[in-house]
C-alpha cells in the first residue's frame, strides 16, 4: 500500500481531525460495539471512540483488505490515545529480515509478557486521560524475535479508546515538535 511512497520524517496512517479519517480503514462494530467520531471537550477536535464489551468485534484495522500490506518501513510507531478505563489493545503485524509475519500486540488487560515464534503478548499501562505512546519497532523486534524489523505489514486498534492519532516516524518525536495539526492540543507551547 505505502511500499513505494518516499517515507522520511512522519508518515500519518490516521488523523482524528482529517476530513476523511477511516477512508482507507476496515471498520467492525459488532455486538453492540461503537466505532464513532465524537467531539473531544479536552482537545477541541473530533477523536475516534471505540467502545465495545467485547474487544474482538470492534476495531479498526489498516489497510482495508487483509491481501494487502502497509509496507510502512518507518520504525517508530505513535499513537495518542485517550484512557477510558475499559479494556484496550492494539496489534502491530511486521516483517522481519527473514521475511517472517510476526505480531506484537500490546493490551491493558495484560499482566506478563508471552512471547511465541510470531505472536507476542506486552501488557499496556495507560495513565488516567491522554496518553501519548512511542514504540520503537525495530528494537522491540531485536529482543523479542532476535531479528531486524523490515516493515509494518498491519495496524489493528481494538476497543476501548479514544484515538486522535497514529503516525510512523524516522526518529522519536516529542509531541512538542510535531507540527501543529498534529499536537493533541493544536496549539504551539512556549
Amino acid at each position: 500500500m505505502l511500499r513505494h511512497v518516499y517515507q522520511a520524517g512522519i508518515l500519518t496512517i490516521f488523523n482524528s481531525a482529517s476530513s476523511k479519517p477511516l477512508q482507507l480503514w476496515c471498520i467492525s462494530a459488532k455486538s453492540k460495539g461503537l466505532v464513532e467520531l465524537e467531539d473531544d471537550d479536552e482537545t477541541d477536535c473530533p477523536v475516534l471512540r471505540l467502545e465495545s464489551a467485547e474487544l474482538a468485534s470492534t476495531f479498526i484495522s489498516l489497510p482495508r483488505q487483509t491481501t494487502q500490506t502497509l509496507g510502512v518501513k518507518l520504525p517508530y510507531m505513535v499513537m495518542i490515545v485517550k484512557n477510558t478505563d475499559h479494556f484496550f489493545s492494539f496489534e502491530v503485524e511486521i516483517v522481519d529480515n527473514q521475511e517472517q509475519v510476526r505480531r506484537i500486540r500490546t493490551a491493558n488487560y495484560e499482566a506478563d509478557s508471552r512471547i511465541d515464534y510470531d505472536v507476542s503478548c506486552l501488557p499496556l499501562r495507560l495513565d488516567c486521560g491522554w496518553n501519548y505512546l512511542t514504540l520503537d519497532l525495530g528494537r522491540m523486534t531485536s529482543r523479542i524475535y532476535g531479528t531486524v524489523f523490515k516493515e509494518v505489514c498491519r495496524v489493528t486498534v481494538h476497543a476501548s479508546a479514544c484515538l486522535r492519532l497514529i503516525f510512523f516516524a524516522d526518529r522519536i518525536v516529542p509531541e512538542n515538535q510535531l507540527p501543529v495539526e498534529l499536537r493533541l492540543y493544536g496549539k504551539k507551547e512556549s
